[in-house]
């Protein structure tokens, strides 16, 4: 039997177990047999199926693509240890029954697109705990960066993730707000996310919709878990630690 596994950063989110003769669906739907629930990931992104011996993987033309060591690829017959890139996730096939060398059916099957890869892994994996150069402030990209790094992930809309480089981030409606959410119930600065020595702290500010974490009204100053869903007027980010 085989083992699906969906990481982000060191975290294991899902461990899926697939027989000969399963379809696996994967993508943000519910629909699907492993939902990863994130923007970066198309509503079906991708399918496993069994297929004799071997196991196939197949990108549904997802918007974000899938990676297998840096390569686009459309299909993949799937290895023993084999980590597949999809949008800020990475999945981890094990079947140890599998030999290291698969008689490929097509010589089409593993052809990989010629495109310039770079600009998508550059949006898919910014949020890699190895921060990409590119993302820095020109003055810090030859510093090295200590300690772990705050990042809110937008799940409501498709928005640049926010690195929290700041001591303070405001979210509200003014509009200089480190976090703008145009909504007439959220104010002005609904909440503040403060660093602090011993992590990140969520503070409710004012307005008549109340900022929540994981479904909760904050009512006092929360520290911030990796993973931890925050939700202000119509706007929905997840925190991210890496």
């Amino acid at each position: 039997m085989a083992t699906i596994t969906i990481m982000f950063g060191d975290k294991t989110l899902v461990n899926h177990q697939m027989s000969k003769g399963d379809t696996v669906l994967i993508g943000r739907n519910r629909i699907n047999d492993i939902v990863i629930d994130n923007l970066a990931v198309s509503s079906q992104h991708a399918k496993i199926e069994s297929n004799g011996s071997g196991y196939l993987y197949v990108d549904l033309k997802s918007e974000n693509g899938s990676f297998v060591r840096d390569q686009l690829i459309k299909s993949y017959w799937l290895n023993d240890g084999d980590e597949i890139m999809i949008g800020k996730h990475v999945l981890k096939f094990s079947d140890p029954k599998i030999n290291e060398k698969i008689e490929k059916c097509s010589s089409l099957v593993n052809k990989t697109m010629q495109m310039d890869t770079k600009q998508f892994r550059d949006l898919i994996r910014k949020n890699k705990k190895k921060a990409d150069d590119e993302n820095l402030p020109i003055s810090n990209r030859s510093a090295k960066q200590s300690g772990p790094s705050g990042v809110l992930s937008f799940l409501s809309e498709e928005r640049e993730d926010l690195r929290l480089n700041k001591k303070a981030v405001r979210i509200g409606k003014d509009p200089n707000s480190d976090i703008l959410i145009k909504s007439f119930t959220v104010g002005k600065t609904a909440a503040v996310i403060n660093k602090l020595p011993d992590g990140w702290y969520i503070s409710p500010v004012g307005g008549i919709s109340k900022p929540r974490l994981n479904k909760k009204i904050i009512k006092q100053a929360v520290k911030l878990s990796d993973l931890d869903i925050i939700s202000v007027g119509p706007a929905k980010l997840q925190f991210l630690i890496l």
